[in-house]
């Protein structure tokens, strides 16, 4: 054949020797091995039909019995298995699928605590890339199930986020699959890694292109149970997510799911999986776009028509389960009306009244919501006739009911007093509330949730606006000590502290409350609250002393009891409670003598009547040295002198007497007995305060009593400020040198000293009331005429010159000028006390009565500074 010719076949030379072939070739050998160890060693084997007939022994050894599964536990078959890489390149897919089962069956009968996180992690690292690159089916389904026992360890979930490929296949095959087994498995993981996320991850890893949301919304129609249960968790955690930016962003998917659940529902009912729709679907209504397109796509009606046809088929908890979606729905008022219109409100009210058990948290929260629709509020209303009251209190205040419950329960009595204060007042009053109340506060914390505390604070604050009630409620001790005490174990919460102070601030009007409140050591309880770290605290605690400073005994226990001391002690750490300073001027305008100590100036609001007024010849720098000889039987080293009009003799329990052998023998003569009193008699002083009121009427500058409080009579000012200083010269201008006021010479302090000196000796005490003394100069004449002034009506400061040893006063005048619109008499007489501004210092010594202009020459020479 020419050389272009394929060539047919070809002569050969030489052929093999079959006989030497034969000679060499391996026989095949059948071994009987009835050794799990010996087996488990064949597993090395590089030979398929070997490793298939070993793992197809172990396999059927595995299905046997538990126990054998053990055995290959014990064995290390995972560690072996996990080594080989689960034989990942085998070219036989029934290798692959026997090493898979054994993995599977192995982890199916461990705990999660067996093995650590570092085995976990390696085992699936081999599964992550035997699951990029298998296409079988089986095994696929195998290696989901592995992956989804694996997550079981929260910290192997975080990891497998990070893992983009496996993710990405992950998502196809749930995606493309119509094994059931493997969707399953599949929604189970994807539920595992959302559970580990926050809620930032979560929104980042669900809003990925491709995610399966779409897919695990059509399984809640599938036909095996376990699946719709493993589509209803996922969603669950899915649809709490509520913001404009998660999964069910966009309109067609949330009808899509919105469409699926009731879909679902109204196939069967009584399914297993009934309850777990109602919640997804509850938890979807949450948002105000999944409500308004269940209502504008007729899925509400759809529903409700649903259920009327059935709903005495249904069992009782699903019923009440069922209320649950209409309890989210009714947070929108504007489906109220629709609500209402179809019977809902009265499935509520069933299901809180005839529930043999207590009644699930959503069913009072859903009546809660519809009291703003009149209809449902009249409907609930009818129900007190029926005990619907009772059965809210009693559900309260039972502790073996949920915490959640009573929540409701007590939330739901404090938005009735809202909305039908009257009825629902009366029939609380009736079912004896303030009982239930405090028994229901005297289980304390922990046992009571803030909530709970909270909405009971609520309903004592709501009877307390009507007058009848909060009466009522002030007769109740145990309430009130109930209150307090709760205040005591409190401090732990700030916002809890704030609503017990506000609360009492209601109820605070009633005398058998201030009463009950001090003696359970209400100020202690103020005192921590003002030393607290929490902002909130201390401005609850300075309203409280804002709203009690009306009430003497409260004053006097804030400055006896230290109140008043923490108060201007804490002051720099106070920066920010807008209360602090004038809780501190509230307690101060209630008492004369602890302001004049501490500020050294009265203005025209602080009136010195009513009660008495120490007045130190000694300026304190610290207060609390003045405020303990006022509080402690000590005497000071200077004169105090008191001021009081109400007292002509002393009283007994303010007499004490000095043992005999306490005093020196030459103190003593015969049958005298010493005494002494802080709190001294003053039979003088309302006599010279009579004598000024005739002399006022002399001249016709007694003030109408109608318009004191509400006018100055500016023109009779200097006329009046001239007649008292007249009168308080002719009190005690006994041997007192009238001088010149532009002389340098001093008044005659002497002679005060002395005569002081002997009234203290003739009280044997240091307080001395004001009345007696018969000379005086500028410091006491001047807390003479702020007494006159405070009892007659006349606007006047007393105010402590810089060294301590001088006081003086002031009046308002205003100085008027000619055609000035801003300064007329007309109008500053109807001003307020507190806005009008001294202008004139009132001469007692020199020019008796003469008014100086502030900073004018005369003035300065009075104050002894020019």
């Amino acid at each position: 054949m020419s050389n272009g010719t394929k060539r047919v076949y070809d002569a050969r030379a030489k052929y093999p020797d079959r006989g030497k072939t034969t000679e060499n070739s391996f026989s095949v050998l059948n071994v009987s091995i009835k050794n799990l160890q010996t087996a488990l060693l064949l597993l090395s084997s590089t030979e398929e039909p070997v490793l298939q007939a070993v793992l197809s022994h172990l396999a059927e050894f595995a299905r046997k019995q538990d126990l054998n599964i053990f055995e290959l536990k014990q064995h290390l078959l995972l560690e072996i298995l996990i080594d080989k890489e689960l034989f990942i390149n085998a070219d036989s897919v029934i290798i692959r699928r026997f090493a898979l089962f054994l993995i599977t069956v192995i982890l199916d009968n461990t705990e999660l605590g067996e093995y650590d996180a570092e085995k976990t992690t390696q085992l699936l690292d081999v599964a992550f890339r035997f699951y990029l690159k298998e296409v079988d089916e089986f095994c696929i389904e195998y290696l989901t199930y592995i992956v989804n026992l694996c997550l079981r360890d929260p910290k192997v979930a975080q990891t497998i986020i990070e893992n983009i490929e496996f993710l990405e296949k992950f998502k196809n095959i749930f995606v493309s699959s119509d094994n059931p087994d493997t969707v399953l498995n599949s929604i189970e993981a994807l539920h595992k890694i959302l559970q580990v996320q926050s809620a930032e991850e979560m929104l980042e890893f669900t809003t990925l292109p491709g995610f399966p949301v779409d897919r695990i919304v059509c399984e809640l129609t599938n036909e095996f149970l376990e699946i719709r249960l493993a589509s209803i968790k996922v969603l669950k955690t899915l649809l709490a997510d509520t913001s404009e930016d998660s999964v069910f962003d966009g309109l067609q998917r949330c009808f899509f799911v919105l469409q699926q659940l009731v879909k679902a529902f109204c196939l069967d009912p009584k399914a297993p999986d009934a309850l777990g729709i109602i919640e997804v679907l509850a938890t979807a209504l949450r948002s105000a776009k999944m409500t308004k397109l269940f209502f504008e796509q007729n899925l509400f009606d759809q529903m409700v028509e649903n259920l009327k046809e059935i709903m005495d088929t249904l069992p009782s908890e699903v019923v009440c389960a069922i209320i649950s979606i209409f309890a989210e729905t009714a947070k929108y008022q504007k489906y109220l009306p629709r609500i209402h219109q179809a019977d809902i409100t009265n499935m509520f009210i069933k299901c809180l009244m005839k529930s043999k058990h207590e009644p699930a948290p959503f069913v009072i929260m859903g009546i809660t919501r519809l009291i703003a629709h009149p209809e449902a509020l009249r409907a609930i209303i009818g129900e007190y006739a029926h005990g619907a009251m009772l059965r809210l209190i009693n559900l309260f205040r039972a502790p073996d009911v949920s915490i959640k419950t009573r929540e409701q329960a007590a939330e739901l009595i404090g938005s009735l007093l809202v909305h039908a204060f009257r009825i629902t007042a009366d029939q609380l009053i009736d079912l004896d509330i303030c009982d239930a109340l405090t028994t229901t506060l005297k289980q304390g914390l922990p046992e009571l949730s803030i909530d709970l505390i909270l909405s009971l604070l609520a309903i004592i604050e709501s009877l307390a606006d009507n007058d009848e009630y909060r009466a009522i409620m002030g007769q109740n001790v145990a309430l009130t000590e109930q209150i307090a005490q709760l205040l005591m174990r409190s401090y732990a919460h700030s916002i809890l502290v704030h609503n017990i102070f506000r609360c009492l601030c209601t109820i605070i009007d009633e005398e058998p409350v201030r009463e009950i409140l001090l003696a359970n050591y209400i100020v202690s309880s103020m005192k921590r609250a003002l030393k607290s770290l929490s902002n909130l605290v201390k401005t609850a605690v300075t309203n409280f002393i804002l709203q009690t400073t009306r009430f003497n005994e409260f004053v006097d226990a804030y400055i006896d009891r230290g109140i008043l001391q923490v108060l201007m002690l804490f002051q720099k750490h106070a920066f920010c409670v807008s209360t602090w300073g004038p809780a501190i001027e509230s307690i101060l305008s209630k008492c004369p003598t602890m302001k004049f100590c501490i500020r050294n100036y009265l203005g025209f609001t602080d009136i010195t009547a009513g009660k008495d007024f120490y007045v130190s010849k000694r300026k304190f720098d610290d207060f609390c040295c003045f405020q303990a000889i006022l509080r402690f039987d000590c005497s000071p080293l200077e004169t105090v002198l008191v001021v009081n009009f109400d007292r002509p003799t002393e009283l007994e329990a303010d007499v004490v007497c000095v043992p005999s052998h306490c005093l020196h023998a030459a103190d003593v003569s015969g049958d005298q007995k010493w005494s002494y009193c802080k709190r001294p008699a003053d039979r003088k002083l309302p006599e010279y305060l009579e004598a000024l009121n005739e002399t006022l009427a002399l001249n016709g500058l007694v003030e109408n009593p109608d318009k004191i409080r509400r006018s100055i009579d500016f023109e009779n000012v200097a006329k009046r400020s001239k007649i008292i200083a007249e009168a308080v010269n002719s009190v005690m201008g006994e041997d007192i040198k009238i001088l010149d006021i532009n002389t340098t010479e001093e008044c005659s302090r002497h002679t005060v000293r002395c005569h002081l000196e002997h009234l203290r000796q003739v009280y044997h005490t240091n307080f001395i009331p004001i009345g007696e003394v018969r000379s005086g100069c500028q410091f006491e004449r001047a807390i003479l005429f702020k007494a006159f002034a405070d009892q007659i009506g006349l606007p006047c400061t007393l105010q402590r010159s810089v060294d301590g040893r001088m006081l003086y006063n002031e009046v308002p005048l205003p100085l008027e000028m000619d055609k000035d619109v801003h300064c007329d008499q007309k109008t500053l007489k109807f001003m307020p006390w507190r806005m009008l501004r001294p202008t004139h210092i009132v001469d007692l010594m020199y020019n008796v009565g003469e008014l100086y202009p502030m900073q004018s020459r005369q003035a300065l020479q009075y104050l002894r500074l020019y």
